[in-house]
């Protein structure tokens, strides 16, 4: 203790020991020499005492640069061990085991190196998950990570001796593949990738199916880094992600003047909400028999500078697309229900929230403090649902509308699209009302077919005991058609058209009693 006190360097206490050694071989022979020469001094034992002397300087130099070297060949080993460990922990993912972007982007700038009859068009295949939120919001995190596991598992093995795999994060992950294939080669490499989504995954939980939606492009000697293959690679990801299922899709030019003109669309919407350009219209409904006056649906409008007053079917898409959905929706949501109080009882409001309100954890308390703060009796609001939701969507929407059903909404399933009424969700969702949407089914099926697919669907409503409402009558054939099918509702451009806030009131008090009022001949034949 203490030597290492007064010497706390190790090569410092190694070239003491070794001057301990050097001076101790050299005493033993003094002293020898000095009993056997009986203390005479000659000329060799000057030379000795000189070398003795000299000796434990030598000897305790050589400890001090032996042990100097030993320890930074252990530094030297351990920064080695260190550097692999970084190394690792750089360019792996934790979860998964697999290369991660870091390690993505270092291999593309390698083979954006090779130029010249080197340089190799390689596949990148970025691959997105369907499923991955739904098994997150209903079974958990760790089962996710059980998810990506699993996937990660079966991509490695599929393509160990063929492409490289990363996980970029999150639900996506990435094929990097070699030489120059052709696009068929590439699209059956494509097709492989889809065929592992075939068979569920086993976790914890139980068994879960997965699905994905890949982008595919090539490396090109004109890209100068590696986010400009991948943006295009997202490109084309984002037009396989709106068909269902499993597929893949080739990046191409139009997709990115298409991506720049959502871009443009989305900044426009940005300054109109900035600038307060949107406001409300309201669309009368009324009893298909009696023509009364039983509740208004609520439509956002878009005052444009240039374009004039529009409706959502015209910016619509890239409203839900962006991140402006949840701020107008429930903008929406506050200023029909501050209106809708000041309407007589039992005057109702219909609501189609966006999808991304639907989809929303907070949705529910939106419509709470809405209903608290306008004092609105929830059996007046009625929110109107799309059977268009996919599979994984549905279990967040169900548990919005069961909590929307415990406030006292009424919950109306829109449909009808396809000839036939979404029996399945019927089912699930137990709504209060279907409203057939006549417009989408006269753009499926045409004008002619409309009028006889719409008396089926009512009727086929009527059995199932569900009143059923009808959207944009336009024609006095498709009113006479829902009226004699047994409707209880319809409103549409033949009845009336959507009419500001300010018209209302004189619209309710024109006939007694106020929530009975009969839509005027002049505003059905505006």
């Amino acid at each position: 203790m203490m030597l290492r006190t007064f010497l706390p360097k190790p090569e410092q206490r190694f070239a003491a020991a070794g001057t301990a050694l050097g001076a101790l071989f050299p005493a033993i022979w003094l002293t020898t020499e000095t009993l056997l020469t009986d203390g005479v001094v000659t000329h060799s034992n000057y030379s000795g005492a000189l070398a003795a002397g000299v000796m434990p300087f030598v000897v305790g130099a050589s400890f001090y640069r032996w042990s100097y070297s030993r320890r930074l060949e252990r530094e030297l080993r351990a920064a080695r061990r260190a550097e692999r460990l970084l190394r690792n922990a750089v360019h792996r993912d934790g979860l998964t085991g697999l290369e991660n972007r870091a390690a993505l982007e270092a291999d593309v700038l390698r083979a954006l190196r090779s130029v010249g009859p080197a340089f190799e068009r390689r596949p990148l295949l970025l691959i997105d998950l369907d499923r991955f939120k739904a098994v997150n919001d209903t079974m958990g995190h760790d089962a996710g990570d059980l998810l990506l596991s699993g996937i990660a598992t079966r991509l490695r093995r599929a393509f160990a001796n063929e492409a490289t795999v990363y996980r970029l994060g999150g639900d996506e992950f990435v094929l990097f593949g070699p030489g120059s294939p052709s696009d068929g080669e590439v699209a059956e490499l494509a097709r492989r990738v889809e065929a592992l989504f075939d068979a569920p995954f086993d976790l914890a939980e139980g068994q879960v199916a997965s699905g994905c939606s890949i982008g595919v492009t090539f490396l090109e000697q004109s890209d100068l880094s590696t986010g400009a293959v991948l943006k295009r690679a997202d490109l084309a990801l984002y037009e396989a992600k709106d068909t269902r299922g499993n597929n893949h899709v080739f990046y191409a030019p139009h997709l990115a003047e298409a991506a720049e003109t959502r871009a443009e669309a989305e900044r426009d919407l940005a300054r109109a909400v900035a600038q307060r350009e949107f406001f409300l219209e309201y669309m009368p409904i009324a009893g298909a028999a009696s023509g009364a006056i039983r509740g208004f649906e609520a439509l956002l409008r878009w005052m444009h500078p240039t374009r004039g007053v529009i409706g959502t079917e015209a910016f619509g898409q890239p409203l839900e697309q962006g991140a402006l959905a949840l701020p107008l929706g429930n903008w929406v949501l506050r200023q029909a229900c501050r209106q809708a109080a000041s309407w007589p009882s039992p005057v109702g409001l219909t609501l189609a929230p966006f999808a991304l309100q639907l989809r929303d954890r907070e949705f529910v308390g939106q419509v709470r403090a809405c209903l608290d703060d306008t004092h609105l009796a929830p059996g007046r609001l009625t929110i109107e649902v799309p059977d268009a939701f996919s599979a994984e969507d549905m279990a967040l929407v169900s548990e919005n509308i069961d909590g929307l059903r415990a406030l006292g909404v009424r919950i109306a399933l829109s449909g009808g699209v396809s000839a036939s009424l979404p029996l399945s969700l019927i089912g699930a969702l137990q709504p209060d009302q279907l409203t057939v949407d006549l417009p989408a089914i006269r753009n499926a099926h045409g004008s002619e077919r409309s009028v006889a697919l719409l008396a089926c669907l009512v009727k086929t409503g009527q059995v199932l005991r569900l009143p059923m409402a009808v959207r944009g009558i336009a024609r006095e054939s498709e009113m006479d058609c829902a009226r004699t099918a047994g409707a209880s509702e319809a409103w549409g451009p033949w009845l009336s058209p959507a009419l500001p806030a300010r018209e209302l009131a004189d619209l309710l008090s024109a006939r007694e009693p106020q929530a009975g009022a009969v839509l005027p001949e002049a505003v059905r034949q505006a």
